[in-house]
């Protein structure tokens, strides 16, 4: 990813009714900004607006605070995610899948926004900061938490409806292993680092051992 733009020059003032496009270029600095060094305390709304080409006071008119601010990346971050995976799915759902490989295409969602997006994956769950008042109690990372939970919900529906009290828990597990296996998979030196195919045969293996019902097989 490029490094965020230094000394731009002032840019000229959006016209009426264009307020939203400026809000999302904020944003999207903000995003660069914190996905670039990994740390609330590297982003400073001076620095957004010199980024974005804007008075520092203008953010303001968009955000109250920087905590605002790195609460709605995090939360945009997180709609994303979530929206991949019901996607995923539904798409499966559509394509005529059973049960297994519309909870398999949920899982592999997931798989392909870590990979495919590593900085921003890593700015969701290892950001540094200081959550305070409303981060602190109502993150938004629960926007994937319930993705997870009624992915795994709509699954024993289909196949052991009589464990559908179960999906809460089932969906914290499978989202900790498989969030788990990721992480590893950075980290871990081994022959098959680089191999995404390792990534989906652990996957498979999850869901197998977690879920009730007809394995895939495969």
């Amino acid at each position: 990813m490029e490094g965020h733009r230094q000394g731009q020059g002032r840019r000229v003032s959006n016209a009426w009714g264009e307020g939203e496009r400026l809000r999302q270029e904020i944003l999207d600095a903000a995003t660069r900004i914190l996905e670039e060094t990994g740390r609330e305390n590297a982003l400073s709304l001076r620095g957004v607006a010199r980024e974005v080409g804007i008075a520092a006071p203008s953010v303001y008119l968009h955000f109250k605070d920087k905590a605002e601010l790195v609460w709605t990346v995090l939360a945009d971050a997180y709609r994303g995610l979530a929206a991949d995976m019901a996607g995923a799915g539904e798409a499966a759902a559509k394509g005529g899948a059973g049960p297994w490989e519309r909870m398999f295409a949920t899982v592999a969602a997931y798989r392909r926004f870590a990979v495919d997006k590593p900085r921003r994956y890593r700015l969701m769950f290892s950001l540094e900061y200081e959550p305070t008042g409303r981060m602190a109690s109502d993150h938004p990372r629960g926007t994937v938490y319930q993705a997870w939970i009624e992915a795994v919900d709509t699954y024993l529906m289909a196949v052991a409806p009589e464990r559908r009290a179960e999906a809460q828990v089932l969906g914290i597990h499978l989202w900790t292993a498989v969030h788990g296996q990721l992480v590893l998979w950075r980290t871990l030196p081994h022959p098959q680092a680089g191999s995404e195919a390792r990534l989906v045969e652990l996957e498979r293996s999850i869901l197998n051992r977690l879920l009730p019902g007809p394995a895939d097989g495969a």
